[in-house]
């Protein structure tokens, strides 16, 4: 006996040719690499806090493609993924060593689950916990949620092996003391 199967179109989702704006070490084996979206991609490039870019590259003939965290928050003028080198890693080691500002990377629009939704009327106190280079979709939704629910607060347990690996501790440090004070605040374990 046959049963009839209704196969999903999968809609087809194009990749963009993107130049890297920006490029800035944030560990000695992590880079954060920034694009501006033009505006013909505006809508195309919209994303919620925790999402991700795909990005895509063809290194001797062979087609890489990795999935990125975005740890810029919507509304600022870059958005921006943060590469770690992994051993043997042949897309994350040519992106910390090869990549320059005005190379061009071909790259999905943003996708993912795990996001979160803010209301300027929320008043909460979150806790968000991360460990490594698992802080990028993190960092993007405390962003956001500083930003957006002025009376909520964000407090962060983010686990390192040590100090120097910590990614984003400049943008940590100035969400603490420097943007939102006693609402934000976070813990080194």
């Amino acid at each position: 006996m046959f049963r009839a199967v209704r196969l999903l179109q999968m809609p087809l989702v194009n990749f963009y040719k993107l130049p890297i704006e920006g490029l800035s070490k944030e560990t000695a084996e992590a880079v954060k690499i920034s694009f501006k979206i033009p505006r013909e991609l505006a809508n195309d490039f919209t994303y919620l806090p925790g999402q991700y870019l795909t990005l895509r590259t063809s290194k001797n003939g062979e087609e890489l493609r990795r999935c990125y965290s975005i740890c810029s928050a919507p509304g600022e003028e870059l958005i921006s993924i943060a590469v770690k080198k992994v051993a043997g890693g042949r897309f994350s080691i040519w992106a910390n060593e090869q990549l320059r500002v005005g190379d061009e990377l071909e790259v999905m629009p943003p996708d993912g689950r795990f996001t979160h939704s803010c209301s300027a009327s929320s008043a909460q106190h979150y806790l968000c916990v991360a460990a490594g280079s698992g802080i990028t979709p993190i960092i993007s939704i405390m962003k956001t949620i500083l930003k957006t629910e002025h009376t909520s607060k964000v407090t962060l347990v983010f686990g390192n092996q040590k100090v120097s690996t910590v990614l984003f501790l400049q943008a940590l440090e100035s969400l603490k003391n420097q943007i939102y004070g006693t609402r934000s605040d976070y813990t080194h374990t």
